[in-house]
């Protein structure tokens, strides 16, 4: 795998000064990254159509958390986690499986999941309380959302794993927020494909916060890569809001777990705009100042005058764009509202293919007692 230019076996990026990253904090392209000149021709290997696609879902994601947000607060959408800030490295990390691989997702996997296939209905009903959300089209190969923080990881080795033992040529990814690596499922899953050199990608989106918890007092490693030293292996550390870099670093580790060298631990460094989830108050524990600062490196922005510069995208097509996604994301709502409402027989038929006694007996209980209630 010489060929590969940031993924390397024994390559840890400890250094949290250090990030691979293409465009500076405006859009424009850097000269070079933390691993000498960057050619535009040769590094960047996205097509301007690829670019376009990419930000077309980065603003698909953004007005659906903007209108699910307005939604929340009007008393139309339980809570739910947006991925406010997050949309280029998701975007990036999805363009990067072939329709063959798994992707395991986190409860803040929205912008991935939209770009491999998942129908942006089944996250609205989710996120409003119906078990419908976590059914996933027989051709696309996503799990359902994972709450527990960590046990997703888990999940992600045991398919690459499978992989392995069947011969396929598949990689398994799965995401972890910042916080969860500190969950012990984190390690074990990092030791134990590193030792039968299982295809797996295993990404963090260091959004810098667990919930109210600043990442500081949440890892006492220099960086968030530096824990693939542990697993003996490589700990790459990118610019999560800058789409380009995002995709050759996530790429590079594709192609390094396909090609049997084991996982690769990728962190991508972003911040989390907005809250933890809907029922969250980020002005308890951070201020307003601290946002500004941190959101001039947000990934809309620095992508657009990208493609701007390279009369890949213009102001009306922008324009075009976003009153696009936000009519899908309109439309896509009024249809989840349709048989949002589960019945006794939803709750309890779906768990086993032949309800146990207990379950059973449970069932019946349930059915008298709501008998009578309208």
């Amino acid at each position: 795998m010489d060929k590969l230019r940031y993924v390397k076996a024994g390559q840890i990026m400890a250094n949290d000064a250090e990030m691979i990253r293409f465009l500076d904090i405006e859009g424009n392209l850097l000269h070079s990254t933390v691993f000498g000149l960057l050619d535009e021709k040769k590094d960047i290997r996205l097509t301007s159509q690829e670019i376009k696609k990419a930000y077309e879902f980065m603003v698909l994601s953004r007005q659906q958390d903007t209108y699910m947000t307005q939604l929340q607060r009007q008393g139309r959408m339980l809570t739910f986690a947006p991925n406010f800030g997050e949309e280029a490295l998701q975007v990036a990390s999805g363009m990067a499986l072939t329709k063959d691989d798994w992707f395991v997702p986190a409860f803040r996997s929205n912008a991935t999941m939209l770009y491999l296939g998942v129908p942006m209905i089944r996250q609205m009903q989710y996120w409003n309380g119906s078990e419908k959300g976590n059914i996933i089209p027989e051709n696309v190969n996503v799990l359902p959302i994972n709450i527990p923080i960590g046990t997703q990881f888990s999940h992600a080795a045991g398919i690459a794993y499978a992989a392995k033992l069947t011969g396929k040529k598949i990689v398994a990814m799965s995401f972890i927020g910042n916080g969860g690596t500190a969950e012990g499922e984190f390690y074990e899953a990092l030791n134990v494909a590193s030792i039968w050199k299982w295809p797996v990608v295993f990404c963090v989106n260091n959004n810098q916060w667990a919930i109210s918890t600043p990442n500081k007092y949440e890892n006492g490693a220099p960086t968030i890569a530096a824990k693939a030293m542990a697993a003996g292996i490589p700990g790459l550390r990118v610019d999560g809001n800058d789409l380009l870099a995002s995709y050759e670093v996530i790429k590079e580790a594709v192609d390094y777990a396909r090609s049997g060298n084991g996982p690769v631990l990728v962190e991508f460094v972003t911040w989390r705009q907005g809250v933890h989830t809907s029922s969250d108050n980020p002005r308890i524990y951070r201020t307003e100042e601290e946002e500004k600062e941190n959101e001039k490196w947000e990934p809309m922005h620095r992508i657009e005058k990208f493609m701007f510069d390279r009369g890949i995208l213009n102001p009306q097509e922008k324009q075009q764009i976003w009153d696009r996604a936000l009519l899908i994301v309109k439309e896509t709502y009024e249809k989840s509202l349709v048989g949002l409402e589960s019945t006794i027989d939803d709750i309890f038929d779906y768990t086993y293919s032949e309800l146990p006694p207990e379950l059973a007996e449970q069932k019946k209980e349930a059915l008298e007692f709501f008998k009578g209630v309208k």
